[in-house]
């Protein structure tokens, strides 16, 4: 029905506008300002301690690129992207202290937050504090913000690639995707699943070969990528750059994967909860349910073991090593842990039909994660981020309890890490 009250002119709105209250205006944007609030408390009131774990070895690099020494570190894995960007960020200063660098780190952050509600706007198409809050405070993630590890630099770097991808962008993707390669070379697999991710978030149907095709010719910057990365893998003769013994190139290896489900359960346990009837409809739909799941269990007590030397150390200290010493420590304990990776599981697989993007991120996962000896839960961020970004809403009980346990659960792990509580 039309209205018969005239149209207020142009002039008049805008002075109405002008009317409301700054404070109601922008009263949205204070729940985003407490997130970057948070993240420079603690920058800023982080506990002056020594190193931990792998940050002796990065601060190290770092002080010595300082003081102008080009050798490398023995232990040092990465190339030294990181630690040249760090020494050139602190040469005001005499020598860069562990607190100085931490903070750096911190800053990062910023940027990685801003990056978050930017992708979470053109994933999910508007903003939505609760999810931006619980990709904030993810525990596997939170306490390396505050850190000195690559991982914070690294994160943003993909996620930025990601958005410019999404933005159309895509020679400063690539350009920026190349980068995060000097600060982890590993990012090759995420950089490989840009172009599949691209277009599944887009829609684009794998059937039609003339949109894909287009959508190939669109992402040839990527190649960049490849190329700059086989020609460091053929130089250097491996993907590690130090300690290569420790991480052998061209191997396979189940137990970071079944570990990977472990964590997918632990962190998304309400959202797997609230999923169970779909999830239990999924595998009742399932052909030969029971012959997959024996061969799934099959290969996990066979192919799940804890043979890195890194992974027996210290598990009073290392929960992830305390975790993995139990667990194998007797088949019955290693037979119960069971249920538990194939519910992981089957809620994924679940979640997958009509979802490509969950599909792309899922396998891509895997990739990222059988060729390595070390279990080390750091080598699922990046996936673990993206299905939180990417995962539908779920029951309004769920959300609040994923959001819950996120904010309790990353402030215990991230002032446990940083006060030498433990380390995960």
């Amino acid at each position: 029905m039309l209205s018969n009250q005239p149209e207020r002119p142009s002039h008049e709105v805008r002075r109405l506008e002008r009317s409301f209250p700054m404070s109601a205006r922008l009263g949205w944007l204070y729940p985003y300002a407490l997130l970057y609030l948070f993240i420079l408390i603690v920058a800023f009131y982080f506990p002056d301690i020594a190193p931990m774990a792998d940050e002796g070895i990065h601060l190290y690099q770092i002080q010595h690129f300082h003081a102008g020494h080009l050798d490398l570190h023995g232990a040092l894995t990465n190339i030294p992207g990181y630690h040249w960007l760090m020494a050139l960020l602190t040469m005001p200063v005499e020598t860069p202290s562990v607190v100085l660098v931490r903070r750096i780190n911190a800053f990062f952050a910023l940027g990685t937050l801003t990056t978050l509600m930017v992708l979470t706007y053109q994933v999910r198409g508007r903003l939505c504090i609760t999810r931006v809050t619980q990709l904030l405070f993810m525990p596997l993630v939170l306490p390396f913000y505050f850190l000195i590890y690559t991982d914070a630099v690294s994160l943003l770097l993909i996620l930025l690639c990601l958005s410019l991808g999404l933005s159309n962008r895509m020679l400063l993707a690539a350009v920026i995707g190349t980068l995060s390669l000097g600060i982890r070379q590993n990012n090759i697999v995420w950089l490989a699943m840009m172009p599949f991710l691209l277009y599944a978030t887009e829609g684009g149907a794998w059937t039609d070969r003339r949109r894909l095709l287009r959508h190939v010719l669109r992402c040839w910057p990527f190649g960049l990528c490849a190329v700059a990365f086989l020609a460091f893998y053929f130089i250097n003769g491996g993907v590690a750059v130090g300690d290569q013994w420790a991480h052998p190139p061209l191997a396979i290896h189940c137990g970071n994967f079944f570990f990977m489900l472990l964590v997918y359960l632990v962190l998304f346990l309400p959202a797997i909860v609230s999923h169970l009837p779909k999830t239990r409809a999924f595998v009742l739909a399932l052909p030969h349910k029971g012959l997959l799941l024996t061969l799934l269990l099959m290969v996990y007590l066979f192919g799940f073991t804890n043979s890195h030397p890194y992974n027996q150390v210290y598990p009073e200290y290392f929960l992830r090593n305390m975790v993995l010493m139990t667990m194998v420590s007797s088949v019955w304990i290693k037979v119960l842990c069971f249920p538990l990776m194939a519910l992981a599981l089957c809620d994924f697989l679940a979640r997958c039909p009509g979802r490509p993007a969950w599909v792309v991120i899922g396998v891509f996962a895997v990739l990222a994660v059988v060729p390595a000896w070390l279990i080390e839960q750091r080598y699922y961020m990046v996936p673990l981020l993206l299905m939180l970004l990417y995962r539908d809403e779920e029951a309004p009980w769920a959300e609040a309890a994923t959001t819950w346990f996120y904010l309790f659960a990353g402030a215990v792990c991230t002032y446990g890490m940083t006060t030498h509580r433990f380390f995960m």
